[in-house]
């Protein structure tokens, strides 16, 4: 039998995600994490993706390696894709690799795929949730009369998935609390997506980061992530004006998404093309991105919906205050009027008075700063990963026994 040194010191490791970069999302860039720190650590990674065409092939990327499943446009998602009809190609891949341990990131085509052939072939499977049901039913709008009906669907669904796996990871407390009230017997472990204290933690000269996006000296508040229907964004819109009215702030937008035109027209409408700087997407490997966050004062989160927020890691590791809303799991990071404020989900005037409370007081801005690198230091990233490899240590052993 094959000891827990040896699993700590190499693994193969099979990743399933429909959503991994160049997508834009919290899951691609948490996969993304988690392949390349696994593989640094000295395990041989697989991610297995769509690809962007109908054609299966594998893709060096990085320190390791991705299968990119033949796929189809998503209907619900513009940019993202479908791999449901790549059940041999996974077949034939997980055949040859014969890996240790298989994580699944979400419960559609390709995890589906490479859970049916883990039951068959007795390869502990251990499965991330990502995601509220509340996320899926954004996309859903104009199916609202039924919303309770899908909800209950949707449900059942997750757990009879769940409960095929051998555990279920998820980031926070809170979302684990939401899952145990199911009906799932897997075992359910809250790990943090974690963040790099060190790259958000930077030095670089504000003044020249400021030239280089061409931005004035003024406080900024920003916003970071992705522009869709689902993030709420609109919120944040409408409480400009009023920010602006107190305070001589600077509004900066950066990502992308389908809601972008929509935004872009509505801050034109309200006359704030002077206060706002859409800066579009920001890869998640530039050093722009750390840049961003360190010329900015606050920063602002209005979606209702997160299952953690890994934006908002990167920006309290960058000590930032944080202006988030009053749901999901974000409480778990915002220490209302400690680190930041929480404000009532989709309220923008409570919204705008707490980013104006902020910008008001330099004092309590230094005071939250501290209070955001007080708390974000229990969560560095190669902790969330040394716990991810316990998981499956513990996962290969029961199903040796």
């Amino acid at each position: 039998m094959l000891n827990a040194l040896y699993y700590h010191k190499y693994m193969k490791i099979i990743i399933g995600s429909e959503s991994f970069t160049p997508n834009i999302s919290g899951v691609a860039i948490s996969t993304e994490l988690l392949a390349e720190n696994l593989s640094k650590i000295g395990h041989e990674i697989y991610v297995f993706s769509p690809g962007e065409t109908y054609k299966t092939d594998w893709e060096k990327y990085k320190n390791f390696q991705i299968l990119r499943l033949k796929s189809i446009p998503n209907p619900l998602r513009k940019g993202f894709r479908v791999a449901a009809l790549s059940k041999k190609d996974i077949a034939k891949a997980v055949e040859r690799i014969k890996p240790d341990v298989i994580h699944l990131q979400d419960p559609t085509s390709i995890c589906s795929g490479l859970k049916a052939i883990a039951k068959r072939k007795k390869i502990p499977l251990v499965i991330t949730n990502h995601f509220r049901l509340d996320y899926v039913i954004s996309y859903l709008r104009f199916l609202k009369p039924i919303h309770p009906i899908i909800n209950k669907i949707l449900t059942a669904y997750l757990v009879k998935f769940y409960n095929s796996c051998d555990e279920v990871i998820c980031p926070t407390e809170t979302v684990k609390q939401e899952l145990s009230k199911w009906s799932i017997k897997t075992p359910i472990t809250a790990i943090s997506n974690g963040v790099d204290l060190a790259r958000f933690f930077s030095y670089s000269s504000p003044v020249s980061i400021r030239l280089k996006f061409q931005l004035p000296m003024n406080p900024i508040v920003l916003y970071l992530g992705r522009i869709d229907k689902d993030k709420s964004i609109e919120v944040l819109m409408k409480a400009m004006p009023k920010v602006i009215k107190e305070t001589n702030a600077h509004f900066v937008i950066v990502g992308s998404g389908d809601e972008l035109p929509k935004i872009k027209k509505m801050a034109e409408e309200m006359g704030m093309e002077q206060v706002i700087h859409f800066l579009g997407r920001v890869d998640h490997n530039s050093s722009d991105l750390e840049e961003i966050y360190q010329i900015s004062t606050v920063f602002a989160i209005p979606s209702a919906i997160e299952t953690q927020s890994i934006v908002t890691l990167e920006a309290m590791a960058a000590g930032l205050p944080v202006v988030a809303a009053n749901a999901g799991a974000l409480p778990e990071l915002v220490k209302n009027g400690e680190n930041g404020y929480l404000f009532k989900p989709g309220d923008s005037d409570l919204m705008a008075k707490d980013i104006i409370t902020i910008l008001s007081d330099e004092k309590l801005i230094e005071k939250m700063k501290k209070r955001s690198l007080e708390i974000i230091s229990d969560h560095q990233i190669s902790k969330s990963f040394e716990k991810v490899q316990k998981v499956y240590e513990k996962v290969i052993k029961e199903n040796q026994k």
